[in-house]
C-alpha cells in the first residue's frame, strides 16, 4: 500500500496544496489537534508553508491513526 496524498486548502488563504501522509498507519488527518478519543498511538504533526505569495503563512497537520481503524480488526 503506497503513502496516501491528499489535496488540502490553506485555512487562511483558500490556496489548494497536496500533503502525503507520513506513514501507512497515521491515514487521518485534521487541521486541528484531534481529541484523544479518536486516535491510536500518538499524533504526527507535520508543518508545511502556503505556497500563496501573498499568504506564506504556516500550516500545521495532524497525522493520526484513528481508532475505528482499529476496532475492524
Amino acid at each position: 500500500m503506497a503513502i496516501s496524498k491528499i489535496v488540502l486548502e490553506c485555512p487562511f488563504c483558500n490556496q489548494i496544496f497536496e500533503a502525503k501522509s507520513p506513514d501507512k498507519l497515521h491515514t487521518a488527518y485534521s487541521l486541528k489537534k484531534p481529541l484523544a478519543s479518536i486516535f491510536h498511538g500518538v499524533v504526527l504533526t507535520k508543518s508545511s508553508r502556503c505556497e500563496n505569495p501573498r499568504c506564506r503563512k504556516r500550516i500545521t497537520i495532524y497525522w493520526y491513526a484513528p481508532l475505528d481503524y482499529f476496532n475492524r480488526i
